[in-house]
């Protein structure tokens, strides 16, 4: 949560940044169809504070759901993440 606060904080001192919110999911863990809906679901869930705690405007987020299909980091269970990207 520190990190959707630093974000909400960026946004709101950068009104004309947009920001895409990446959702993704360790490939250990379930299916490839069922890590895309969880990571879609992380994704989402950082949307819903960042617009209805701190008040971002629904237009200047956007989710995308990588699922497992993409590792960041070599540790598996560390690509249970959301990453924020600007858009």
């Amino acid at each position: 949560m520190v990190n959707v606060y630093n974000i909400a904080q960026w946004m709101k001192a950068n009104p004309d940044a947009n920001v895409v919110i990446k959702g993704y999911a360790d490939k250990d863990t379930g299916t490839a169809a069922y890590n895309l809906k969880l990571s879609e679901r992380r994704a989402q869930n950082v949307y819903n504070v960042l617009t209805k705690e701190y008040g971002i405007p629904a237009d200047r987020l956007s989710i995308k759901a990588e699922g497992s299909a993409s590792q960041i980091y070599d540790t598996n269970n560390w690509n249970r993440i959301v990453i924020f990207s600007q858009d």
